[in-house]
């Protein structure tokens, strides 16, 4: 509750409501397929999300118009790769079987490559803020996936 008043709080004094309410929507929508990295506490998985909200909202929402184009492509040639490798990156304290793990590499792959056409299919018709939201949701999936890899060590290996 109080992470959904902190997202809600960012987007409102960085008057970025919808933006961060498309951001969050499809960062959260592929997480919960991508996995990744988890915070050892709630203080810091809240001053995670603090610093993610404040990046994209002082920053990607100011990227200027006629270059989100180069950054939503950007954005997912960078993702779509690290998530067809690495996804699902499971969390040490939720293992899961080998028939979990294909069926979520399936869906990640599948909703990953379809939010991507999105991403595309906005830019062909000039709706480029959009897609930089979508495609830095996508971007930040991929690399909490990398950040799990690593920091909290999840076994990609099933």
């Amino acid at each position: 509750m109080l992470n959904t008043v902190i997202v809600l709080l960012i987007a409102l004094l960085s008057h970025t409501p919808p933006a961060v309410i498309i951001f969050i929507a499809t960062f959260m929508g592929l997480r919960q397929f991508v996995g990744g990295y988890h915070a050892n506490s709630h203080l810091s998985c809240m001053f995670t999300l603090v610093m993610v909200m404040l990046v994209f909202s002082y920053g990607i929402c100011n990227i200027p118009k006629q270059f989100a184009q180069i950054f939503s492509i950007s954005f997912i040639t960078i993702a779509l790769p690290i998530i067809f490798c690495i996804a699902p990156v499971p969390h040490p304290n939720k293992p899961m079987s080998e028939e979990k793990g294909r069926r979520l590499r399936k869906r990640s792959r599948i909703l990953a490559a379809a939010l991507s056409a999105v991403v595309i299919v906005m830019l062909v018709f000039q709706y480029q803020e959009l897609s930089l939201y979508v495609s830095s949701g996508i971007l930040l999936s991929a690399i909490m996936a990398l950040l799990g890899r690593f920091l909290n060590r999840g076994d990609n290996s099933k």
